[in-house]
C-alpha cells in the first residue's frame, strides 16, 4: 500500500508558542510547601558531529546515562547505555527489539562539557584497535545560552499515589546561584521533570507531568514552559498543553512525535501536523 503525506497547518508559532503571561520571581512565601529532594531532571541533549554525519540523542547527568546514535549517511541507529563519572562518559551498545546483534559491539567514550554541550568522543568497534574520533556539538546552536539549575518545592498529598505533589520550581542562574524565576500555579509529578528543546530553537524548555484535576501519569498530559529568549523567561504554552502524549523529539528531522499518529514538523517557525492518508 502506498501512503501519501499531507500537512495540516496549525496556528502555533514555534518562536513563541502563544506564550501565556510570564511569572516573575515571587517574594512571598508559599505556606505548606517544602523542599523536594531527589527530583530527577531528565535532560535530552540533541547533538550532531562536526562533519554532519552523526546525530545523537543523549541523556547524561543521571544514574544510568543512555542515548541513540544515528548514522545519517546510511540511516542506521545504535542504542547505548553506560556509566558517567564527572564529565567522563563510557557507553556500550545494547540490543534492541529489532537488532540483538549489536549488544557490546560498539563502545562510545568521551568527555561531555555540561555547560557548552560539546562532547569529544571516540567510537570503537569490537575487534578493532583504533577508534573513530567524533566531535559532537549542539544540533541547534545559539549564542550566550543561559545555564540554569532548579530547586523543587511541593506538599504532602494523601490523594496522590506518590504521597506528595510538585507545586513550584525555582529557576536559578548556575553561575551566581540567584533565583531568576518561580514556576508556579500547577500540580505535577514529584519525582522528575523534563528539560529539552521542544521547538528546536537551541534553548531548553521545562516539561512537567500534569496531575491537576485528578489526572494521573498514565493520562500523558503535560505542562510546558517554553524559554523565550526575548524576555529571558520561561512561559507556559496553553496550545501545547492541549496535545495528549509525551513529546518524543527527532531533532535530525525536526519532528515531534506525541504518539497515536500525532507527528508534528517544524517548518518556517510554525508547527505543522503530518498525517498519513491511505
Amino acid at each position: 500500500m502506498k501512503f501519501k503525506l499531507f500537512l495540516t497547518m496549525l496556528t502555533l508559532s514555534i518562536s513563541c508558542f502563544s506564550y501565556a503571561e510570564t511569572q516573575p520571581v515571587s517574594v512571598q512565601t508559599n505556606s505548606g510547601l517544602k523542599p523536594l529532594s531527589g527530583v530527577r531532571v531528565s535532560m535530552q541533549r540533541m547533538l550532531k558531529s562536526g562533519e554532519g554525519r552523526y546525530y545523537m540523542n543523549l541523556y547524561a547527568g543521571i544514574a544510568h546515562p543512555h542515548g541513540v546514535l544515528t548514522d545519517l549517511m546510511n540511516g542506521t541507529t545504535v542504542d547505548f547505555k553506560g556509566t558517567q563519572k564527572g564529565d567522563q562518559l563510557d557507553l556500550k551498545s545494547v540490543a534492541t527489539e529489532t537488532d540483538s546483534t549489536v549488544a557490546g559491539k560498539y563502545q562510545l567514550t568521551g568527555v561531555l562539557n555540561a555547560n557548552s554541550g560539546l562532547f569529544k568522543a571516540t567510537l570503537l568497534e569490537a575487534g578493532k584497535t583504533a577508534g573513530q574520533s567524533i566531535q559532537f556539538e549542539p544540533a541547534f546552536k545559539v549564542v550566550n545560552k543561559p545555564v540554569f539549575i532548579f530547586k523543587f518545592y511541593g506538599q504532602d498529598d494523601a490523594n496522590s499515589p506518590f504521597g506528595k505533589s510538585l507545586k513550584r520550581v525555582d529557576v536559578l542562574n548556575k553561575n551566581n546561584n540567584t533565583v531568576v524565576q518561580n514556576l508556579t500555579g500547577f500540580t505535577g509529578y514529584p519525582n522528575s521533570v523534563g528539560y529539552m528543546d521542544i521547538n528546536f530553537d537551541g534553548y531548553y524548555d521545562v516539561i512537567v507531568s500534569d496531575l491537576s484535576q485528578g489526572r494521573t501519569v498514565e493520562d500523558k498530559r503535560y505542562i510546558y514552559w517554553m524559554y523565550n529568549p526575548k524576555t529571558q523567561q520561561f512561559q507556559r504554552s496553553p496550545q501545547l498543553e492541549k496535545i495528549v502524549g509525551f513529546p518524543n523529539l527527532h531533532g535530525e528531522k525536526q519532528q515531534i512525535d506525541f504518539g497515536n499518529g500525532q507527528v508534528y514538523q517544524v517548518e518556517n517557525g510554525l508547527l505543522v501536523r503530518v498525517k498519513g492518508d491511505q
